[in-house]
């Protein structure tokens, strides 16, 4: 019985030093700054909201690439607004925080821009 009481202290010191180790390493990047001059709304908002994930330059990062693919994908700008929108899995939901032409415009950017 001290044994398996020895091995469940050691199980749980080591579950809890590694929860406290992943609440360090995971941080969120900072937030990309929004381009000042010349920048597109859906370029402003990429920045600000999706470079974080998805890269600068739309190349990945923690979240899938976007560049050169997001159009095999989501063969329509409705479908991949519909996605941005509702979310799933690691991608959050964005209809509480940007409106629909917000979503328009950050989809008309990926689709055109990043290649």
């Amino acid at each position: 019985m001290r044994r398996f009481v020895r091995f469940f202290e050691l199980f749980t010191a080591i579950v809890a030093a590694a929860f406290v180790l992943l609440l360090f390493v995971n941080e969120p990047r900072q937030q990309q700054q929004i381009p000042k001059q010349g920048a597109s709304p859906g370029q402003a908002i990429f920045a600000a909201r999706c470079a974080g994930c998805h890269g600068s330059d739309g190349a990945g990062g923690f979240g899938p690439p976007l560049a050169g693919v997001v159009t095999s994908r989501f063969p329509t700008a409705a479908e991949q607004e519909a996605f941005v929108a509702k979310g799933s899995g690691a991608m959050p939901s964005f209809a509480d925080s940007l409106t629909p032409e917000q979503i328009a415009a950050v989809v008309a950017y990926t689709r055109t821009e990043l290649k």
